[in-house]
């Protein structure tokens, strides 16, 4: 029997379980190759160099991942309920989030300059062109969380990782041409991003062939009353993940932010391998036959995570001090003590990724938005009061507490939603690990070639 046929039989009988191995496989592949860029970027700009790329890509892609408002997350959440409307739901959260696109460009454009103040003009000047990620992304990047929707994690998937490849070969016309600057970096970013639009659609072609590709006002009511509370779950979320490197464009040298970026990267292997079983929990709860099968399925997905949370983020703190010198060069040895405090932190949010998409199959997506404030909150008092005193390493302890305020909050939120308590969400069973292992044996063996 072929692979392709062996994979199709272990996707029909384990959907969840093969979307989750895929994505898992996927994301190493893109630890891997985020690696690969961040040493080659870093290398190629120095610290100050990758301060200056990171402050001209943070503030444009915070502020067009709100100018979204939350079409990604009810885009998949209403084609993993009725996959035969997805065209439908992809047309309407495409044109919404077109429509949003224009007054938020318009307020970014303003306060780029308050923004990036400890950048220079020219910085600032190419932030505000890169504020057309927004447009890009509402038609370029929609087709994705459609993907997601309908199951289709392998197509989903390659999307991923072209974007990484895309980034690559940025980085090698710039070492080619000799533009080894980060503005060439930040317009190339626009280019790829408007490029992913010819694979993404097509996907989405191949998947739902039959389908209308029309807005639908009927639809765009039930999209945006979705997408309203994660629109507002996502500035406080954004910020949670942002708001250290926003501060720091805004107050610190531009070297400083280039060693913390370097810190972020590192530790965000963990995410990417995390994330995996987190990325399938939202249509896998909401396509659940019922309340209570949807419970199971939360339960069982973020003891997965929080196992291989713990698992993977003492590794890459353990390797860190050598890796970093090693990989990123002796310049980023700075960046070694903020490593070691995001590795877990890291992990804490992989755990957050997975509770909050559960909970937003479960149509709770208000949960998430509280917690998120929660930690808003936490890390807006923390930031301010430790970045002056400690310098990047305090950012990254206020990112710490900012994450681990949001689990706390999102478990509170679990148990009195379903009645699911923290150690029937985090603590893994004997049984789990057993039968996991095995059909991690059997999986392996049932896609091994044939030598017959």
């Amino acid at each position: 029997m072929k692979f392709r046929s062996k994979w199709r039989a272990f996707n029909a009988t384990m959907p969840f379980g093969a979307g989750a191995t895929l994505t898992g496989a996927a994301n190493l592949a893109i630890a891997v190759l985020s690696i690969v860029t961040g040493v080659v970027s870093a290398r190629l700009l120095g610290p100050h160099g990758r301060g200056e790329l990171a402050a001209i890509q943070t503030a444009p892609g915070f502020i067009a991942a709100l100018a979204m408002i939350g079409m990604p997350e009810a885009l998949t959440y209403f084609s993993a309920q009725e996959p035969l409307r997805a065209g439908r739901y992809l047309a309407t959260a495409s044109a919404i989030a077109l429509a949003a696109c224009p007054p938020f460009m318009a307020a970014g454009f303003v306060a780029m300059p308050i923004l990036l103040h400890a950048q220079r003009p020219q910085i600032v000047s190419v932030a505000r062109w890169c504020l057309l990620i927004a447009p890009i992304w509402a038609v370029a990047s929609m087709p994705m969380p459609a993907l997601r929707g309908l199951g289709a994690f392998a197509q989903w998937n390659a999307l991923r990782v072209m974007v990484l490849f895309s980034i690559i070969a940025v980085l090698a016309a710039a070492w080619v041409t000799g533009n080894v600057t980060a503005t060439f970096i930040a317009y190339g970013w626009l280019v790829y991003s408007a490029l992913l639009f010819l694979p993404a659609f097509w996907f989405v072609l191949r998947r739902s062939v039959h389908v209308s590709f029309l807005p639908d006002s009927a639809s765009a009511g039930q999209m945006f009353r979705y997408g309203a509370p994660c629109m507002m779950t996502a500035l406080p979320q954004m910020l949670n993940l942002r708001l250290d490197q926003m501060l720091m464009a805004a107050l610190v040298p531009p070297r400083d932010l280039g060693l913390y970026v370097v810190a972020v990267a590192w530790s965000g292997a963990v995410g990417l391998i995390v994330n995996a079983v987190g990325t399938v929990m939202l249509p896998s709860v909401a396509s659940a036959a019922d309340r209570e099968h949807a419970v199971r399925r939360l339960g069982a997905g973020t003891r997965a995570t929080s196992l291989m949370a713990g698992l993977i983020s003492v590794s890459v703190m353990a390797s860190a001090p050598l890796a970093i010198v090693f990989l990123f060069g002796a310049p980023y040895r700075g960046a070694i003590p903020s490593a070691l405090v995001l590795a877990p932190a890291a992990g804490v949010l992989g755990i957050n990724f997975t509770l909050q998409e559960g909970l937003r199959g479960l149509g709770r997506p208000y949960l998430v938005l509280r917690a998120e404030v929660i930690g808003l909150v936490v890390t807006a008092i923390a930031l301010p009061a430790m970045l002056p005193a400690l310098g990047i390493f305090g950012a990254a302890l206020a990112s710490m507490g900012g994450y681990v305020a949001v689990m706390v909050a999102l478990l509170a939120g679990a148990r009195s939603a379903v009645g699911a308590s923290p150690a029937m969400l985090l603590v893994p069973h004997w049984h789990e690990l057993s039968e996991g292992l095995r059909r991690l044996r059997a999986l392996a063996h049932s896609l091994a070639p044939s030598t017959g």
